[in-house]
């Protein structure tokens, strides 16, 4: 990409995300399903959906906001179903661009082995708030973004992908203790985001991980994050990104947890809050 961003190795690419703008106010990201990015019951992680619909999305408002940046504020799914086969697709559209807000809506669906979005198998619903942030120097030049429509590409490299590696290994994820679903995960070139902080999809990744480990702990069984609802609070600047989990309800059937997550070396400044549905596999 002509771009200082993503940088060669990095989770984006490593995804292998590929994205289009069909036309202003739509646009689509897809990104295919490997073990690495599936859950113990072989369907697509939390995490990977935040982090597709998130690319999607962000595609979607970025230009409604050009010369300026976007952040995402908040991002909730609800799940329908689960992809198994992919490619998994976000479809997204804007809903509205405000002075100092957008909002995109965003289906997510299994491809079901074709990357056709119209016979996609629907898997749940996204909405996403993206802040506008004025431009500052230093920014990475987005300015190949800028067209109405922009042709499929992928940010994949021919070295991308995860091989043998599991997508926590890939993120250094660490399991600080998982009955209090404490994890963390380091501040590095391979999961930071245009302004140098932790990427957005990656903190949902980081709070899927840790209700995940604190639900089976309580529940002593496999279980699967479904819904999310996410509000990102701030950047998380230095890092690591640390969890701090409490379930809300837990029973036969799955578990409620709720996760904030602090930059350990900000003072613990409280980066994220998310609302975690989980049900037993």
């Amino acid at each position: 990409m002509p771009s200082d961003y993503p940088p060669e190795h990095h989770i984006l690419r490593d995804l292998k995300l590929e994205s289009e703008r069909p036309e202003r106010g739509r646009a689509l990201s897809y990104a295919p399903l490997c073990p690495a990015v599936m859950s113990p019951s072989g369907a697509a992680r939390l995490g990977l959906i935040g982090a597709v619909a998130d690319a999607s999305g962000a595609l979607t408002a970025l230009i409604e906001a050009l010369p300026n940046r976007i952040a995402t504020q908040d991002l909730s799914y609800t799940a329908s179903g689960f992809a198994h086969q992919g490619p998994l697709i976000a479809s997204s559209r804007l809903l509205r661009a405000g002075q100092s807000l957008i909002t995109v809506a965003t289906t997510l669906a299994d491809g079901c082995g074709n990357d056709d979005p119209d016979q996609a198998e629907p898997i749940g619903q996204a909405i996403m708030s993206f802040a506008l942030i004025p431009y500052r120097e230093g920014n990475a030049d987005l300015s190949h973004l800028e067209a109405e429509s922009m042709e499929r590409r992928t940010m994949a490299l021919p070295s991308s992908g995860f091989g043998d590696a599991s997508l926590w290994e890939a993120l250094q994820l660490e399991v600080v203790d998982a009955a209090a679903g404490v994890v963390q995960i380091p501040m590095s070139d391979y999961v930071r985001n245009s302004f140098g902080t932790i990427n957005g999809g990656v903190m949902v990744m980081a709070a899927e991980a840790a209700a995940e480990v604190a639900a089976q702990e309580a529940l002593g069984a496999p279980v699967a994050a479904m819904s999310l609802n996410y509000r990102f609070l701030d950047q998380t600047r230095i890092g690591p990104a640390q969890t701090q989990t409490t379930l809300m309800r837990h029973g036969d059937h799955g578990a409620v947890a709720v996760v904030r997550l602090i930059d350990t070396q900000r003072d613990r400044h409280l980066a994220g809050y998310a609302v975690i549905q989980l049900t037993v596999l």
